[in-house]
């Protein structure tokens, strides 16, 4: 035999070898279940959470996003908030919030047109967290454990640890005074999990934010009635709302104007809507220090300013509508930082300078449950389904 033969034929003898012992490692033995490699995610916090305060308590708002999911379905079981310095958990949701407020990844991903131009689809798993401590028990670090469920994939749950993140309690929220004046307005969807502000995560110029976080509606009640509106509230001009003056929350320079979206009359007859559109007519401006007051929904027409008025504090911009994404006349308020959008910009807790709860909203029945003695607030933001009065 040759030399080059005998090479060929040791070589030959070696991968046979390595095959077969490569087949032999991947054998299960007998009664054992088959795992695959756990997939290397990690959890991350995009925009820290800024404590603000509500008659409650303190509120934590924040998101955590998954890195390197991949196709693995997205199921989290159970979800802990934990105290960094002490191990203490501070928040778990109940699995209803938890349904609610997990978001898997988009399939198919979104678009580069759509993440550039503006999506609610995610191209990464997040999870929402709105949760509420004392004044006296804000931690400074936060960390989290979450479980995935991979039955699905016939697989044992799997733990995820990390998510680290600074609690920014060098950072204070906005004080504004009041977009309204007077009695009789119900403030809803804020200062809870599960509110479609807190859930809607939306992708522009490629970064996925939650403009609305700390948004507000306010819908008008008559305080005689403590109702919405006359008729079955169809039509929108039978909101006692429709045509309330808006006011600006703070001296400051007007950044964006949106006018002519027609007006939506019959409230159950919405036009499908948009990134452009779903403001409605709608108005930005600039507070300062990289902070946006957002107001959305105003009657075509209505808006008395244009880009560059300087503003101040208590002067009408605009009438309150039913124009944009909007089920009945109503005020969505928001503020923003960063940059002057109303879609385009990260969400900044808010807390108003002066306000009195009068009373319960009863979404069932769209009225006030009043109670007996009014609640002052200072430097606060409102809880979900209050009804205020502001000065």
């Amino acid at each position: 035999m040759s030399i080059k033969n005998a090479v060929i034929i040791f070589t030959l003898v070696i991968v046979l070898i390595l095959a077969a012992g490569c087949t032999q490692s991947a054998q299960v033995p007998a009664g054992q279940q088959q795992t695959a490699p756990a997939p290397n995610i990690t959890m991350i916090v995009p925009f820290e959470p800024i404590p603000v305060e509500s008659m409650n308590g303190i509120n934590i708002a924040y998101e955590l996003e998954f890195l390197g999911a991949g196709n693995m379905t997205f199921k989290p079981e159970k979800v802990e908030v934990i105290d960094a310095a002490t191990g203490t958990v501070l928040y778990t949701p109940n699995a209803s919030v938890l349904a609610k407020t997990s978001y898997p990844a988009s399939v198919p991903s979104p678009t580069v047109s759509e993440l550039q131009n503006g999506t609610g689809k995610l191209s990464n798993p997040r999870i929402s967290i709105w949760f509420v401590v004392s004044p006296n028990a804000v931690p400074d670090r936060l960390t989290h454990r979450v479980t995935l469920n991979r039955t699905a994939q016939g697989l044992p749950p799997l733990v995820i640890t990390g998510g680290n993140v600074t609690v920014r309690k060098d950072l204070s929220p906005v004080v504004v005074g009041s977009p309204v004046k007077g009695p009789g307005w119900a403030i809803m969807e804020t200062t809870a999990p599960m509110v479609h502000h807190v859930t809607s995560q939306i992708t522009m110029s490629g970064v996925t934010r939650v403009p609305q976080r700390y948004a507000q509606d306010y819908i008008y009640l008559d305080p005689a009635t403590g109702t919405a509106f006359t008729g079955d509230g169809t039509i929108a001009r039978d909101y006692f709302g429709f045509g309330k003056e808006l006011y600006a929350v703070g001296n400051g320079t007007v950044m964006f104007v949106h006018d002519g979206e027609k007006d939506i009359e019959i409230t159950t007859e919405k036009p499908p809507v948009n990134v452009a559109t779903a403001a409605g007519n709608n108005v930005v401006i600039d507070l300062g220090n990289g902070k946006y007051a957002c107001y959305a929904h105003m009657v075509n027409g209505s808006v008395r300013v244009k880009v560059g008025d300087n503003v101040t504090e208590g002067q009408v911009i605009g009438l309150m509508g039913n124009t944009g994404n909007t089920d009945a006349p109503h005020l969505h308020f928001q503020v923003v930082t960063g940059r002057p959008s109303f879609l385009g910009a990260e969400g900044y807790p808010i807390v108003y300078r002066s306000f009195n709860v009068t009373g319960r909203f009863d979404e069932d029945t769209i009225s006030e449950i009043s109670f007996d003695t009014p609640i002052p607030q200072v430097n606060r933001l409102m809880e979900n389904d209050v009804v205020i009065t502001f000065p």
